[in-house]
Protein backbone atom coordinates (compact mmCIF):
# COMPACT_ATOMS: atom_id res chain seq x y z
CA UNK A 1 0.00 0.00 0.00
CA UNK A 2 3.00 2.34 0.66
CA UNK A 3 1.70 3.55 3.86
CA UNK A 4 -0.35 2.08 6.97
CA UNK A 5 -3.37 0.98 6.05
CA UNK A 6 -4.92 1.80 9.26
CA UNK A 7 -4.36 5.52 8.83
CA UNK A 8 -5.67 5.59 5.20
CA UNK A 9 -8.80 8.57 4.55
CA UNK A 10 -11.82 7.55 3.64
CA UNK A 11 -15.38 9.68 4.05
CA UNK A 12 -13.26 11.78 6.35
CA UNK A 13 -11.98 9.69 8.36
CA UNK A 14 -9.11 7.03 8.78
CA UNK A 15 -9.40 3.76 8.58
CA UNK A 16 -8.87 3.33 12.32
CA UNK A 17 -11.46 5.74 13.25
CA UNK A 18 -13.97 4.12 11.39
CA UNK A 19 -13.64 0.90 12.39
CA UNK A 20 -13.61 1.94 16.18
CA UNK A 21 -16.84 4.04 15.22
CA UNK A 22 -18.09 -0.01 13.49
CA UNK A 23 -17.08 -1.79 16.63
CA UNK A 24 -18.28 0.32 19.05
CA UNK A 25 -21.79 0.32 17.48
CA UNK A 26 -21.84 -2.92 19.49
CA UNK A 27 -19.11 -2.95 22.54
CA UNK A 28 -18.18 -0.11 24.34
CA UNK A 29 -14.58 -0.80 25.29
CA UNK A 30 -11.97 -1.82 21.99
CA UNK A 31 -8.82 -2.53 22.04
CA UNK A 32 -5.99 -2.06 19.13
CA UNK A 33 -3.79 -5.02 18.80
CA UNK A 34 -0.43 -4.55 17.52
CA UNK A 35 -0.10 -0.52 17.10
CA UNK A 36 3.23 0.60 16.61
CA UNK A 37 4.57 2.50 19.00
CA UNK A 38 5.72 5.02 16.55
CA UNK A 39 2.68 5.30 13.98
CA UNK A 40 0.87 8.33 15.01
CA UNK A 41 -2.50 8.02 16.94
CA UNK A 42 -5.19 10.51 15.22
CA UNK A 43 -6.56 13.00 17.51
CA UNK A 44 -9.95 12.39 17.52
CA UNK A 45 -9.58 8.95 19.16
CA UNK A 46 -8.00 10.44 22.06
CA UNK A 47 -11.08 12.17 23.40
CA UNK A 48 -13.26 8.38 22.98
CA UNK A 49 -13.03 6.46 25.90
CA UNK A 50 -13.28 2.67 26.47
CA UNK A 51 -10.51 2.35 23.79
CA UNK A 52 -6.84 0.80 24.63
CA UNK A 53 -4.35 0.68 21.82
CA UNK A 54 -1.73 -2.54 22.23
CA UNK A 55 1.73 -3.32 20.82
CA UNK A 56 1.93 -6.93 19.84
CA UNK A 57 2.40 -9.17 22.65
CA UNK A 58 4.72 -11.23 20.37
CA UNK A 59 6.19 -9.33 17.27
CA UNK A 60 6.33 -10.53 13.75
CA UNK A 61 3.78 -12.81 14.39
CA UNK A 62 1.62 -11.33 11.90
CA UNK A 63 -3.09 -11.01 12.42
CA UNK A 64 -2.51 -14.07 14.45
CA UNK A 65 -0.33 -12.38 17.15
CA UNK A 66 -2.60 -9.42 17.43
CA UNK A 67 -5.67 -11.88 18.26
CA UNK A 68 -3.50 -13.53 20.80
CA UNK A 69 -2.21 -10.13 22.19
CA UNK A 70 -5.88 -8.96 22.36
CA UNK A 71 -7.49 -12.16 23.77
CA UNK A 72 -4.71 -11.90 26.79
CA UNK A 73 -5.89 -8.48 27.40
CA UNK A 74 -9.53 -8.60 26.92
CA UNK A 75 -12.14 -9.00 30.12
CA UNK A 76 -14.91 -10.56 27.70
CA UNK A 77 -15.73 -14.13 27.20
CA UNK A 78 -16.85 -13.34 23.38
CA UNK A 79 -14.56 -10.72 21.26
CA UNK A 80 -15.27 -8.94 17.94
CA UNK A 81 -12.12 -9.21 15.31
CA UNK A 82 -12.22 -6.71 12.47
CA UNK A 83 -8.99 -5.88 9.93
CA UNK A 84 -8.05 -2.15 9.65
CA UNK A 85 -8.93 -2.89 5.77
CA UNK A 86 -12.28 -3.68 4.90
CA UNK A 87 -14.13 -0.82 4.35
CA UNK A 88 -17.53 -1.87 3.56
CA UNK A 89 -18.09 -3.58 7.77
CA UNK A 90 -21.20 -1.92 8.88
CA UNK A 91 -22.33 -2.71 12.26
CA UNK A 92 -25.80 -5.17 10.87
CA UNK A 93 -23.35 -6.98 9.78
CA UNK A 94 -21.23 -7.38 12.91
CA UNK A 95 -24.82 -7.37 15.47
CA UNK A 96 -25.40 -10.11 13.02
CA UNK A 97 -22.20 -12.27 13.74
CA UNK A 98 -22.53 -11.74 17.40
CA UNK A 99 -25.63 -12.87 17.21
CA UNK A 100 -24.77 -16.15 15.93
CA UNK A 101 -21.80 -16.56 17.86
CA UNK A 102 -24.08 -16.30 20.96
CA UNK A 103 -26.38 -18.57 19.66
CA UNK A 104 -23.64 -20.94 18.56
CA UNK A 105 -21.04 -20.71 21.67
CA UNK A 106 -18.30 -22.04 19.59
CA UNK A 107 -14.94 -20.92 20.25
CA UNK A 108 -14.50 -19.40 16.88
CA UNK A 109 -17.43 -18.04 14.87
CA UNK A 110 -16.14 -17.30 10.83
CA UNK A 111 -17.70 -16.29 7.82
CA UNK A 112 -17.27 -16.87 4.37
CA UNK A 113 -17.36 -14.27 2.15
CA UNK A 114 -18.64 -14.57 -1.73
CA UNK A 115 -15.88 -15.99 -2.74
CA UNK A 116 -16.07 -18.44 -0.32
CA UNK A 117 -13.03 -17.89 1.44
CA UNK A 118 -12.84 -17.88 5.52
CA UNK A 119 -13.00 -14.32 7.05
CA UNK A 120 -10.69 -14.78 10.07
CA UNK A 121 -10.34 -10.92 10.70
CA UNK A 122 -14.17 -10.55 10.73
CA UNK A 123 -14.90 -12.95 13.35
CA UNK A 124 -15.85 -13.82 17.03
CA UNK A 125 -13.49 -15.25 18.98
CA UNK A 126 -13.55 -16.78 22.94
CA UNK A 127 -10.98 -16.26 25.65
CA UNK A 128 -10.90 -20.08 26.00
CA UNK A 129 -9.26 -20.37 22.51
CA UNK A 130 -6.19 -18.95 23.99
CA UNK A 131 -4.42 -21.79 24.95
CA UNK A 132 -4.91 -23.49 21.32
CA UNK A 133 -3.61 -19.94 19.80
CA UNK A 134 -0.52 -19.96 22.07
CA UNK A 135 -0.12 -23.43 20.92
CA UNK A 136 0.13 -22.32 16.99
CA UNK A 137 2.37 -20.04 17.68
CA UNK A 138 4.61 -21.43 19.75
CA UNK A 139 4.68 -24.07 16.69
CA UNK A 140 5.44 -21.27 14.45
CA UNK A 141 1.57 -21.86 12.56
CA UNK A 142 1.24 -17.94 12.20
CA UNK A 143 -1.99 -18.89 9.53
CA UNK A 144 -5.13 -17.76 11.50
CA UNK A 145 -7.20 -20.64 10.35
CA UNK A 146 -4.81 -23.07 10.82
CA UNK A 147 -5.62 -23.86 14.18
CA UNK A 148 -9.50 -23.92 13.53
CA UNK A 149 -9.64 -27.76 13.27
CA UNK A 150 -7.94 -27.91 17.02
CA UNK A 151 -11.25 -26.39 18.65
CA UNK A 152 -15.22 -25.83 17.93
CA UNK A 153 -15.62 -23.76 15.24
CA UNK A 154 -18.46 -22.25 13.56
CA UNK A 155 -18.54 -21.32 10.13
CA UNK A 156 -21.62 -19.37 8.73
CA UNK A 157 -21.79 -19.62 5.05
CA UNK A 158 -21.67 -17.71 2.36
CA UNK A 159 -25.66 -18.12 1.44
CA UNK A 160 -26.44 -17.32 4.90
CA UNK A 161 -24.93 -13.79 4.98
CA UNK A 162 -26.49 -13.08 1.11
CA UNK A 163 -30.23 -14.61 2.57
CA UNK A 164 -29.73 -12.02 5.94
CA UNK A 165 -29.26 -9.34 2.57
CA UNK A 166 -25.48 -8.00 3.13
CA UNK A 167 -23.81 -7.22 -0.35
CA UNK A 168 -21.20 -9.49 -2.19
CA UNK A 169 -18.66 -6.59 -1.39
CA UNK A 170 -18.98 -6.83 2.27
CA UNK A 171 -15.91 -8.60 2.98
CA UNK A 172 -13.65 -7.03 0.44
CA UNK A 173 -10.41 -5.52 1.58
CA UNK A 174 -7.43 -3.10 0.43
CA UNK A 175 -4.04 -4.47 0.12
CA UNK A 176 -3.21 -2.11 -2.70
CA UNK A 177 -3.23 1.60 -4.24
CA UNK A 178 -5.31 0.44 -6.99
CA UNK A 179 -7.89 -0.85 -4.14
CA UNK A 180 -7.89 1.84 -1.82
CA UNK A 181 -8.95 3.97 -4.78
CA UNK A 182 -11.39 1.57 -6.15
CA UNK A 183 -13.14 2.15 -2.14
CA UNK A 184 -13.29 5.53 -2.76
CA UNK A 185 -15.10 5.83 -6.28
CA UNK A 186 -17.64 3.34 -4.69
CA UNK A 187 -18.10 4.86 -1.64
CA UNK A 188 -18.90 7.80 -3.20
CA UNK A 189 -21.50 6.66 -5.56
CA UNK A 190 -25.02 7.68 -4.97
CA UNK A 191 -26.05 4.09 -5.02
CA UNK A 192 -23.62 1.82 -2.77
CA UNK A 193 -25.28 -1.74 -3.71
CA UNK A 194 -23.33 -1.23 -7.01
CA UNK A 195 -20.32 -3.13 -7.40
CA UNK A 196 -17.47 -0.73 -8.98
CA UNK A 197 -16.26 -2.15 -12.46
CA UNK A 198 -12.65 -2.67 -11.35
CA UNK A 199 -14.37 -5.19 -8.32
CA UNK A 200 -11.77 -5.38 -5.20
CA UNK A 201 -10.19 -9.19 -4.47
CA UNK A 202 -10.14 -10.50 -1.21
CA UNK A 203 -5.94 -11.02 -1.68
CA UNK A 204 -5.62 -11.77 2.06
CA UNK A 205 -3.55 -14.25 2.92
CA UNK A 206 -4.32 -15.27 6.66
Amino acid sequence: MGCPKALLMLGGETMIERQLRVLRSVTQRALVAGWPSDLPWPARIETLTGVRRLPDAQAGRGPLGGIYTALTHSRSEFNLFLGCDMPFVEPALLHFLCGRALECGADVTVPKSHQRRLEPLCAIYRRRALPTISASLKAGEYKVSRFFTRIQCEVIPWREIAKAGFPTQVFDNMNLAEDFEEAKKFLSRSRPQKRPSGQLKNRRRD
